[in-house]
């Protein structure tokens, strides 16, 4: 296995790449420490722990700046809540290669409308009641299909209807922990975790959460809409391997 010091280093680098933009660094950072030489289980453990970590310490600090608006969170989490089970089902009937390439060329889409200059300048701070709950929905739905976080559903979607980045960031970050931590959870049940490995990863990501959480608010909003788009093509290059 990979030096602790090594696994420090990238849990921080990695987590504050993806903090930027709100999201879980999991699916960046699992592949990374599997790739060095950590066991896939272990790797797995650390990567959730590490999301929970990251994104809850980035979402301590939007609700200590008041940028957490939970007329959109919550009906978010709630709707992706109850729709997670229903696309565990449907994994059992739809083709998961399917899904998974559907969702790879949207992401791709995301990401190149993200990265692109907005044709307007003023962004969207509220959405109609509906839209929030069919966001959750999907999110939701496509996390409990492919296995997924749902944070890379949600910001996508959310910039796409117009949404300020910086409240998506908010958002999403606010998301990812619920369903990161419950998965923690359960491989913590199953004894995936390594605590020395864990703690080696975990306590470098407190600090990047924190810092990626100071960090974006003080970034232009186009400087963030170009980090979003990155990270939606990290993810998307990421299931492109998989299912294509």
């Amino acid at each position: 296995m990979a030096s602790l010091l090594l696994i420090a280093a990238i849990s921080f680098a990695v987590s504050f790449i993806f903090g930027l933009g709100g999201l879980g660094s999991a699916v960046a950072l699992v592949p990374v420490l599997v790739f060095i030489g950590t066991p896939f289980v272990t790797s797995r453990t650390i990567g959730l722990f590490v999301n929970f970590i990251s994104t809850f310490f980035i979402t301590v600090h939007n609700i200590k700046t008041r940028r957490l608006d939970y007329r959109l969170c919550l009906p978010i989490i709630l709707s992706s809540i109850a729709f997670a089970p229903v696309g565990a089902y449907a994994s059992f009937v739809i083709p998961e290669k399917v899904v998974g390439m559907v969702f790879t060329f949207f992401l791709f889409f995301a990401g190149t409308a993200t990265v692109l200059p907005p044709k307007r300048l003023s962004y969207r701070d509220n959405l109609p009641a509906a839209v929030p709950i069919l966001i959750g929905g999907m999110a939701g739905f496509i996390s409990g299909l492919l296995g997924v976080g749902g944070g890379g559903v949600i910001s996508p979607l959310l910039i796409l209807c117009g949404l300020n980045p910086k409240t998506t960031i908010a958002i999403t970050a606010f998301s990812v922990p619920f369903s990161s931590f419950t998965g923690f959870l359960i491989y913590l049940k199953l004894g995936g975790a390594d605590w020395i490995v864990l703690l080696s990863a975990s306590i470098p990501a407190v600090a990047s959460g924190y810092l990626a959480g100071h960090t974006t608010r003080r970034l232009r909003i186009l400087t963030v809409r170009r980090i979003l788009g990155v990270i939606f093509y990290i993810i998307a290059i990421k299931f492109a391997m998989k299912f294509l």
